[in-house]
């Protein structure tokens, strides 16, 4: 009988908290609680890579890199730029018996491959080709990024050039890793010292 009591007091007790939580979930009101543009710009930023990175992963290896994994970070620092910084680390299966070593292109070819979907090189030479340019960048972050109806187009155009990528291709051999970095629209970005 002491038992009966008991666990019907915890199911009162349990019932009650529950309905006071409840309650005050219900009183909150998100009416007119607006997300500052600074949140939201970089809120897209970071969905539009979440959804785009695995374009990295889909033919990889054969003739580009192939990556394990793919980390990026988006900011906006106090001086109202965004820095997205990315870490490509590379296949250690593959790149500890093979002799590559990564490239100014492979850095390249990661932002392009995200932002364009095309790697921006010629297949055979390895060369920078015209499929990936400023205007191509900006077209694409305009389309998919920016289309905030506040932003107006001299915002969209302060923003991105104010937008930089970093970009580190991780090889098994640290000593072989290479930083690249420059504006996200440039069509060629630079090997950091």
């Amino acid at each position: 009988m002491k038992i009966k009591i008991k666990n019907i007091i915890y199911i009162l007790l349990f019932t009650f908290f529950l309905n006071i939580d409840y309650l005050k979930s219900k009183e909150m009101n998100l009416d007119n609680k607006y997300i500052p543009l600074k949140d939201f710009v970089i809120l897209k930023f970071d969905l539009f890579l979440k959804d785009n990175i695995s374009s990295l992963f889909k033919g990889g290896g054969m003739w580009n890199v192939a990556y394990q994994e793919i980390k990026y970070d988006v900011k906006i620092t106090n001086e109202n730029k965004i820095k997205i910084s990315m870490r490509g680390i590379m296949d250690k299966k593959r790149y500890k018996s093979k002799r590559y070593y990564p490239k100014l292109s492979d850095c390249n070819q990661i932002r392009n491959k995200i932002f364009v979907k095309k790697y921006g090189y010629s297949f055979f030479t390895q060369k920078l080709n015209n499929l990936v340019n400023e205007e191509n960048i900006s077209n694409i972050v305009n389309n998919e990024i920016l289309n905030i109806s506040s932003l107006n187009e001299n915002l969209k155009d302060k923003i991105l050039n104010n937008t930089n990528i970093n970009i580190e291709v991780v090889h098994p051999k640290k000593e072989k890793n290479i930083i690249c970095s420059g504006k996200l629209i440039s069509p060629e970005l630079e090997i950091s010292k």
